[in-house]
């Protein structure tokens, strides 16, 4: 194939990422949540005091709601903020470059591990239009920065076993470091990764051995204890609290068999561990997730709204077919991503989660391409190749499309996914401003967590002014902590008919039951969808 046909197909898939990562970018999702005002307010106040929220000099975590967010999306943010302004495009705007970045580093892996062109054009293809991908690089989340280094260690993997390159291993590593300051599940990566450079050394090893390879393990030891060191200086709290022993429904489910069948050996933490991670590992693999629930968290996914089409899921077992059949060099390298991937939301007692298993579809991508282009490879029949061609495409094209027409038109008109994003709170803080030297307080409900870093952010409220006011309750059962009061905002809603020049903003159960006159009560609607109810007292 001719370079210059590679190269506009190339752009054209890089433009199609762009497209899909702007396009009605203020819609879908319809708000910002708390996660991504946290990262944009913390990398507002390192932009203008070199500390985050709580005053700590250039941290290595973000204490944030207790959950010590991994930091790196906050300081590779800092410089949008400091060109745009404190917004939301420019919280977001590091995703959206992470998810462009997706497609030509998809071509330049693709093309390390097939060498054919083809195959590749198919899997930059799948990368800049699978709604798996854009739907998290839409917003502002660590995950999707995770994946860019984790593909970026692949590439340098695959060129350091073909050429043993220096430079290439101090990549991987590079590479790896970066990942493991970029989200939780990147520790995963990391190990194994580390595992994988140690086995190559192990397996070419010869006289000399360790003399030969003394500073590659030394580089590899650090990279794996600097970020499990900072894990020790910081703690884990949000997640030693989500993995699966801490749910309280696991306890109970083995005291609910014993007291039904007294017998420890059948009914204890290990075979009830064995259960629920099996459970979870193969629920992320299940066609239940991949085209008709996905994430049960309506952030990230929703009912009918399909991550991944049919037409790929039957396709991928095409691809694992051929990567056996053909011996293809690189197959385990590949089949162990994608197994090990899935353990990331298998050791944890949520549900099916998107985020913890992003990364499962670049593994996909690479086995789908491979078997397609085997695929049609094998009908000698030019005919029939055409007729599956049309078939295949056809039935691929339709699922997609139902996909990307949920997600932009319909989406983001569901009340559930106006509520689940947290919709509501740039409207209250502009209602704040217009009114904030006419109230003495402003009490705000605290029922869905957080909305003094909605304050924060939208208020653009200076960090060297609140990191003196910054306290945080007890954290909850969830790992998570809560800002009472700062200023003139009171976070604790308790709702006092003899107050004065006090304006209370809460949902309309909780002031409904109080107040019987609907003329003194202002409303929040985002969408046509009721979400605040405003009282004033004056």
């Amino acid at each position: 194939m001719k370079k210059k046909v590679v190269y506009i197909v190339l752009a054209f898939n890089i433009l199609t990422s762009v497209f899909l990562n702007f396009y009605k970018q203020n819609d879908s999702p319809p708000c910002m949540n708390a996660d991504e005002v946290a990262y944009g307010y913390n990398a507002y106040s390192i932009l203008k005091t070199g500390k985050d929220e709580y005053g700590k000099f250039l941290p290595l975590r973000f204490k944030s709601f207790e959950d010590y967010k991994l930091p790196l999306y906050g300081y590779l943010s800092v410089p949008f903020i400091k060109i745009f302004g404190l917004n939301e495009f420019s919280t977001r705007l590091l995703n959206k470059l992470v998810g462009i970045a997706y497609v030509p580093l998809v071509f330049l892996i693709s093309m390390e591990l097939f060498g054919i062109t083809a195959i590749t054009l198919i899997a930059t293809t799948l990368t800049s239009i699978e709604p798996w991908i854009y739907i998290m690089t839409r917003h502002a989340h660590e995950g999707e920065l995770a994946a860019l280094f984790t593909l970026a260690a692949l590439y340098f993997l695959i060129r350091y076993m073909k050429k043993k390159s220096f430079k290439d291993f101090l990549f991987i590593n590079i590479s790896l470091l970066l990942l493991s300051f970029s989200y939780h599940t990147g520790r995963l990566f990391l190990l194994f990764f580390a595992a994988y450079q140690g086995w190559l050394m192990i397996a070419g090893r010869k006289k000399g051995f360790l003399k030969e390879n003394a500073s590659k393990l030394i580089i590899i030891f650090a990279v794996v204890c600097i970020p499990f060191f900072v894990d020790f200086k910081y703690g884990a709290n949000r997640v030693q609290r989500l993995f699966f022993t801490q749910n309280a429904g696991f306890q109970m489910r083995i005291t609910e068999y014993l007291n039904e069948h007294p017998l420890r050996a059948m009914h204890n933490k290990l075979t009830e561990g064995i259960k629920s991670i099996t459970n979870n590992y193969f629920g992320q693999l299940s066609p239940d997730f991949f085209f008709i629930w996905g994430d049960r968290n309506w952030r990230f996914g929703f009912n009918g709204f399909s991550i991944l089409t049919p037409v790929e899921y039957l396709l991928f077992f095409v691809g694992l077919y051929y990567f056996f059949q053909n011996k293809f060099k690189y197959r385990w390298l590949i089949l162990f991503l994608f197994l090990i991937t899935p353990l990331n939301n298998a050791l944890t007692w949520q549900e099916y989660s998107l985020i913890r298993t992003y990364f499962l579809i670049f593994p996909i991508v690479f086995i789908v391409s491979y078997g397609v282009y085997h695929l049609f490879l094998s009908f000698k029949n030019v005919r029939v190749r055409n007729i599956s061609f049309v078939i295949i495409a056809g039935a691929f094209l339709f699922f997609i499309s139902q996909s990307w027409d949920f997600y932009f038109f319909h989406y983001s008109k569901r009340a559930a996914i106006v509520r689940a994003w947290q919709c509501g709170y740039k409207e209250v803080v502009q209602y704040v401003k217009e009114n904030y030297d006419k109230f003495d307080t402003f009490v705000m409900t605290e029922r869905y967590g957080q909305p003094y870093i909605f304050f924060l952010y939208y208020l653009q409220y200076p960090p060297e002014k609140y990191q003196k006011q910054a306290s945080l309750s007890i954290i909850d059962d969830y790992g998570f902590g809560e800002v009472d009061k700062f200023d003139k905002f009171d976070f604790k809603f308790d709702f006092d008919p003899e107050a004065r020049r006090t304006s209370f903003i809460g949902y309309p159960d909780q002031l409904g039951e109080h107040i019987g006159n609907m003329n003194l009560i202002k409303t929040i609607k985002v969408k046509g969808e009721e979400i605040f109810w405003i009282y004033e007292a004056n």
